[in-house]
């Protein structure tokens, strides 16, 4: 099975300069928000002097961002340690990819994996507009919920 970081890394990119991401905010690294997370201040600092980050900012801003979304999984999910490691894999995912703010909006999908009601959980995530906006990525972690 793909380890978390290569799904993030596949989903998200991995760029060393900012760009926009489909949302239209500022975005480095392997989805790095920017705008909402700001930068540490060495790594702002050399960005600010070379147009770029290396790949060890890259993996330290990765890290950092992995570590808010197991945190974000947890308060969502409190029985996460009893979920299947691909069905960790695809939550922390979800939240990397959305945040905590836009992932507690999804009371019927978190209702349903809060019950183990995966197959419906994988049901409501596609009935949604984030699935509509990421298709390929939703129908990935849709199936991950759904098949554990």
């Amino acid at each position: 099975m793909e380890d978390l970081e290569d799904m993030l890394t596949r989903h998200e990119g991995k760029k060393s300069k900012v760009y926009k991401c489909s949302a239209g905010y500022d975005t480095i690294g392997v989805g790095h928000n920017i705008d909402s997370k700001g930068l540490p201040e060495e790594i702002k600092d050399f960005l600010d002097k070379n147009g770029y980050i290396t790949e060890d900012m890259i993996q330290e801003l990765l890290a950092d961002d992995i570590e808010d979304a197991i945190n974000d999984a947890w308060r969502l999910y409190p029985d996460l340690e009893s979920f299947t490691e691909s069905r960790r894999n695809a939550l922390i995912d979800f939240l990397f990819n959305v945040g905590y703010k836009t992932a507690s909006t999804f009371k019927r999908t978190n209702n349903h994996i809060n019950k183990g009601n995966w197959e419906q959980a994988a049901k409501c995530l596609l009935d949604s507009k984030y699935a509509r906006q990421v298709k390929g990525r939703a129908n990935e972690i849709a199936k991950m919920l759904k098949e554990g």
